[in-house]
C-alpha cells in the first residue's frame, strides 16, 4: 500500500467519523423526550330519510350521494342531502376534524317533499408516544351555518338543524347546542352558531378512544295549488355547503342578508394532547420513573425509559465505567462486584493432588509414545 493510499483512507475515516458524530449530535439535540401524537380516524355512518310528510323519518338509507333517497333531482321534486368531512394534523399533538353538510327541498305544485339527513360519524382517536405518562386531551368544538326558507307561492316550508350529540368512551358528554328551526313566515335565512370549548379528558399512557357524533338536518316544502308555480317553496340548511341543490333555488348570497361571511362554517373539533404528569427526559422523576437525567440516552446510568442502569443488571454500560456485567455483584467469577473484569484463579493443589497430576501426565505421555511406535512399525 502506498503512502498516498494510506493518507486517502485515513482522511476518509476521519470524514466518516465526523459525519457520524454530527448526525448523533443533531439527533440528540432535535429529539423530544416523547413525541406524543394523535391519530383520528372516522367512519361516515350518516343516514338519509325521505318522505312526503313533514317530520316523518321514513325510507332510511345509508348515506350515498347517488342514492335517490339522498339526492332526488327529477322534474317533479327536489331533495338533496350532502355531507363531507376531513381530518388534519394526524401524527402531531393536535388533530382537527371538520365536516360540511347541506340539505334543500322544493316541491312542485300539488306535491310536498320532506328530506332529512342524520350526520353520524364513528370516531377512533389513538394516543401514542406518551411513555406511560399522564396526559390531558383538550377538546374544542364549534358549529355555525344557516337555516333558510323561501315562500313565494301558495305553500309553506320549514327547515331545522339539531345541536351536536357527541361523546368519547372516556370522559363526559361532549354534546352542545340546541335545535334551530325556521318556517316560511318570511323569506330569508336565520343563522345559528354554537360552541363548546375547554373540555378536558385525562388518562395515562398510550390509549385508543372511541366515540360518536350526530347532527340532524331536515327541511319540508309543500305547494298547495297552481298558484305555487314552479319550484316555489323551499327549505334548506346551509352548513358548510352553500348551494347544495346545485341550482339557483337557494343561493349562497342568502348569507349577505345577515351580513355574514360565507365561511368558515360547518362543524369543527380540535383535539389537543399535552402530557400533564411529566415525562421521561424532563429532569424530574415522576413515577413510575426510577430516574430522570434530562435526556433519553442509554449507557449513562439512566436509561431511555428512565430506569436505573447499574452494576449487576446484566447489561454492560461502558458509559458509567463498567468493564463487564454478569448480572450479579459476586466476586471471583470473572466480573467483580463493581463490574471490573477479574482473572479467574486456579484452585491450589494439595501434595497428593500434585502427585496425581504428575503421574497422570506421565501416563498420558507414555500412551502417546507407544501409539507413535506402533504407527512406525
Amino acid at each position: 500500500m502506498t503512502s498516498a493510499t494510506r493518507r486517502s483512507r485515513a482522511i476518509s475515516s476521519l470524514l466518516l467519523g465526523s459525519l457520524l458524530l454530527t448526525a448523533v449530535a443533531l439527533l440528540a439535540s432535535g429529539s423530544a423526550a416523547y413525541a406524543q401524537s394523535l391519530t383520528l380516524s372516522t367512519v361516515n355512518n350518516s343516514v338519509c330519510y325521505y318522505s312526503d310528510d313533514d317530520n316523518v323519518l321514513a325510507n332510511a338509507t345509508p348515506y350515498n350521494s347517488a342514492s335517490p333517497n339522498c339526492n332526488e333531482t327529477g322534474l317533479t321534486d327536489l331533495n338533496v342531502f350532502e355531507v363531507t368531512s376531513s381530518t388534519a394534523g394526524g401524527g402531531s399533538a393536535t388533530v382537527l376534524f371538520s365536516l360540511n353538510a347541506g340539505l334543500v327541498v322544493d316541491a312542485n305544485p300539488g306535491s310536498s317533499e320532506y328530506q332529512a339527513g342524520k350526520i353520524a360519524y364513528a370516531l377512533t382517536l389513538s394516543i401514542a408516544g406518551t411513555g406511560g405518562a399522564a396526559w390531558d386531551l383538550t377538546i374544542d368544538q364549534a358549529m355555525q351555518g344557516l337555516v333558510v326558507t323561501n315562500d313565494d307561492g301558495a305553500g309553506t316550508a320549514n327547515s331545522s338543524i339539531s345541536g351536536v350529540t357527541a361523546a368519547l368512551n372516556l370522559g363526559p358528554s361532549l354534546s352542545f347546542g340546541s335545535t334551530t328551526t325556521r318556517s316560511s313566515g318570511a323569506t330569508g335565512s336565520q343563522p345559528f352558531a354554537f360552541s363548546r370549548s375547554g373540555d378536558v379528558i385525562q388518562g395515562v399512557g398510550d390509549m385508543v378512544l372511541t366515540g360518536n357524533l350526530e347532527i340532524i338536518l331536515d327541511a319540508y316544502s309543500t305547494c298547495g295549488g297552481f298558484l305555487c308555480l314552479g319550484w316555489a317553496d323551499e327549505g334548506a340548511v346551509l352548513f358548510g355547503i352553500d348551494d347544495v341543490s346545485g341550482s339557483t333555488l337557494v343561493e349562497a348570497d342568502q348569507y349577505s342578508t345577515w351580513t355574514r361571511a360565507v365561511g368558515p362554517d360547518g362543524y369543527e373539533a380540535q383535539f389537543a394532547l399535552t402530557l400533564s404528569g411529566g415525562f421521561c427526559g424532563d429532569s424530574t422523576v415522576d413515577p413510575p420513573e426510577e430516574c430522570d437525567d434530562g435526556g433519553i440516552s442509554n449507557n449513562d446510568g439512566c436509561s431511555s425509559n428512565c430506569l436505573n442502569e447499574f452494576c449487576g443488571d446484566g447489561i454492560r454500560q461502558s458509559g458509567i465505567g463498567e468493564e463487564c456485567d454478569d448480572g450479579n455483584t459476586t466476586n471471583g467469577d470473572g466480573c467483580s462486584e463493581i463490574c471490573e473484569a477479574e482473572g479467574v484463579p486456579v484452585p491450589a493443589l494439595s501434595g497428593r493432588g500434585e502427585q496425581f497430576l504428575v503421574l497422570s501426565l506421565i501416563g498420558v505421555a507414555a500412551l502417546v509414545a507407544g501409539f507413535r511406535r506402533r504407527r512406525r512399525s
